[in-house]
């Protein structure tokens, strides 16, 4: 297996895997990045030995996402361009992504792009356009990350930023569940208010405000035409998902020529593709079972 780190258009991307092996482009949300497996890999469980997107079977491409553009944040269209020449660096041909969040996004910008260069997206939590409430929640945690820089403080108003941001992550079912009556000594003992606090803290040591501002513009931006996506398309919704409504899935997989949809309950809403490993790993695994 080999592993090395490319840059092409101001963007990082890791390759590991075995030379020759099916190639899967694998990309998630605004939070996410090269670092897929291993310490520090963004989707433990999922991906790695054992999971769906095994390193061991599958040539597996990650990248960092632009933070600029021409309007001053990075379109789609700008996003795909970059990874796509990323790709080229290795000289792949053609590769399957499976992208969530904003990955599932830019996933269908590049199928859009490049058809002939993507065998099929597996799209989860993703869809072709921002959901007008979760934009105005996006706003809001703008708000308080440009206060912050104006004021001096950039990672303590991220740091609150991130706090609303997990609120719209999760759902009233999950956090009753845990902090209403959780058993003492263990971690939700310590309360709903601490659990976010921990988040937000863990959040704005590791990233940049002006990082968080253009992404989070970026995935308001998001505007794509499904029917022009000419590559089949797995659509993945979670069903109690606050930021990305099953409605915006159903009509994305309803306008998508060559389209498909699966519907999961999950008391996670839009995190269940980090938390939901289980469901993650049968439904990826049955998209990639074709390549292997």
């Amino acid at each position: 297996m080999t592993s090395t780190v490319s840059q092409a258009r101001a963007i990082e991307g890791r390759i590991e895997g075995p030379v020759g092996a099916p190639a899967v482009l694998v990309l998630g949300g605004i939070s996410s990045g090269k670092t897929l497996t291993g310490e520090g890999g963004w989707w433990p469980g999922v991906a790695g030995p054992g999971g769906a997107l095994d390193p061991a079977r599958f040539r597996l491409i990650s990248a960092d996402f632009l933070n600029t553009g021409e309007a001053g944040y990075p379109s789609a269209k700008e996003q795909a361009r970059a990874i796509l020449g990323l790709i080229a660096l290795w000289e792949i041909d053609r590769v399957h992504i499976v992208g969530a969040s904003y990955g599932g996004s830019i996933g269908l910008a590049i199928a859009e792009a490049a058809p002939g260069r993507v065998s099929g997206v597996t799209c989860i939590s993703g869809a072709h356009r921002a959901d007008p409430l979760a934009t105005a929640w996006r706003s809001i945690q703008r708000e308080i990350a440009e206060f912050g820089l104006r004021h001096g403080d950039g990672a303590g108003a991220l740091d609150l930023a991130r706090r609303l941001a997990m609120t719209t992550y999760r759902t009233r079912d999950e956090l009753r569940l845990r902090f209403r009556d959780p058993a003492p000594g263990t971690r939700d003992a310590n309360g709903v208010t601490a659990w976010l606090e921990a988040a937000g803290a863990k959040y704005a040591a590791k990233t940049a405000p002006d990082h968080f501002l253009a992404l989070s513009r970026a995935l308001d931006a998001v505007d794509l035409d499904p029917s022009r996506i000419k590559v089949p398309v797995h659509y993945i919704a979670v069903e109690d998902d606050l930021l990305v409504p099953l409605a915006d899935m159903e009509e994305a997989a309803e306008r998508t020529p060559d389209a498909r949809l699966t519907v999961l309950r999950s008391i996670y809403g839009h995190d269940a593709f980090l938390k939901e490993v289980e469901a993650m790993n049968a439904l990826i695994a049955a998209d990639l079972e074709a390549l292997s």
